[in-house]
């Protein structure tokens, strides 16, 4: 089921921020350090940033990414996920069904039109002080990147970090 995106969309005003997945069915949310992924926004003009999962989506809903973020140009599905090294294989599978479904999901409403399309896998660890302290070194499969780009129009990343110039 969709929500209005009103109650789920922010405007951000900052140069540099971070996004963290929520927990417990919560939505994936900004913070100023510490995240697990970074946006910085070279331009003077507003990010926005859309909590999907837990927000646009409700937790009944099939699995969707966590969140988007986009300005007037550029339009970026995000998975995120902390995880143990030991997954990530498995995830991988799971976050890019997610990403696949959502942009599907947003192309068959009409909400995206006119913009670049970026889809970003971000897998990362933590340390027990809950610090993020290393960051998957895994690449994306070839043929799934081919896929991406041939089937949404999509560019796909394994990637921590968008930069809006």
């Amino acid at each position: 089921m969709i929500n209005n995106f009103d109650n789920c969309l922010e405007s951000v005003n900052k140069p540099h921020f971070f996004i963290r997945d929520g927990e417990d069915q919560k939505p994936a949310f900004i913070v100023d350090e510490n995240g697990e992924f970074e946006v910085v926004n070279n331009t003077s003009n507003s990010i926005y940033f859309l909590k999907t999962d837990s927000c646009v989506y409700t937790s009944k809903a099939p699995k969707r990414c966590d969140c988007t973020i986009y300005n007037d140009n550029t339009f970026c599905f995000v998975e995120l996920k902390l995880t143990k090294r030991t997954q990530w294989k498995s995830w991988r599978n799971s976050a890019e069904e997610q990403l696949e479904a959502t942009i599907r999901n947003f192309k068959n409403k009409d909400i995206i039109q006119n913009k670049t399309l970026e889809a970003y896998m971000c897998c990362t660890y933590c340390d027990i002080n809950d610090k993020i302290t290393k960051i998957s070194r895994a690449t994306n499969k070839n043929e799934t990147i081919t896929y991406f780009q041939d089937e949404l129009n999509t560019a796909l990343y394994c990637g921590i970090k968008k930069e809006f110039n």
